[in-house]
């Protein structure tokens, strides 16, 4: 039994020693776009946790949790609204999780095409999903941009009304990723 542990511990020393956490840039973005026959609105939100986790550039994964009060869409009465009907006091956070993919050579000099698939769980309800993006080096960040739907009704969120007409069912999601590029390097070079 002993052995048993000292060899679990000695394995977590050894594998975290090789883990790279890469948290996103104060940049970084993510918004949400709205729609109704009368108009339509964004909200942003730059204040969020998330970076790419890696254990070797072979494996790495995306995660994001992005606190529900933080998005912004520059009014604050359609802010309170948004937060009322996501029931935010319950569901406190939207969290992204993808699953493993690789960062290249060639991604961290000239960029190159990622597709994702992750676990997105908005308003209780995890949906996978899986979308393409590009991924390139931006002076000193590693940037990556990407735009998807997610739907309302497949989360169990109640539609408001505005003149009788809901909300869309669809929402667009967006996100501007900027890390620290030198963090990968330095890690490939290891």
């Amino acid at each position: 039994m002993n052995k048993k542990i000292l060899i679990l511990i000695l394995s977590l020393v050894f594998t975290s020693e090789y883990d790279l956490t890469v948290p996103f840039n104060s940049k970084s973005e993510i918004s949400y776009t709205g729609s109704h026959p009368a108009h339509s609105w964004t909200g942003i939100s730059d204040n969020f946790k998330g970076g790419i986790v890696c254990n070797g550039l072979d494996d790495c994964n995306i995660e994001i949790q992005i606190p529900m009060g933080s998005f912004d869409s520059g009014s604050s009465s359609r802010d309170s609204n948004m937060l009322y009907y996501v029931e935010s006091n319950k569901y406190r956070y939207v969290t992204f999780y993808s699953k493993p993919f690789s960062i290249s050579d060639d991604m961290l000099s000239v960029g190159g095409d990622v597709e994702l698939m992750g676990l997105i769980d908005f308003h209780g309800v995890e949906k996978e999903i899986l979308f393409s993006t590009f991924i390139y080096p931006e002076g000193q960040f590693l940037r990556g941009k990407v735009s998807f739907d997610i739907y309302l009704s497949y989360h169990r969120v109640d539609r408001p009304s505005l003149l009788f007409l809901p909300i869309s069912d669809r929402i667009v999601i967006k996100c501007d990723l900027y890390c620290l590029i030198d963090e990968f390097r330095s890690y490939a070079e290891k």
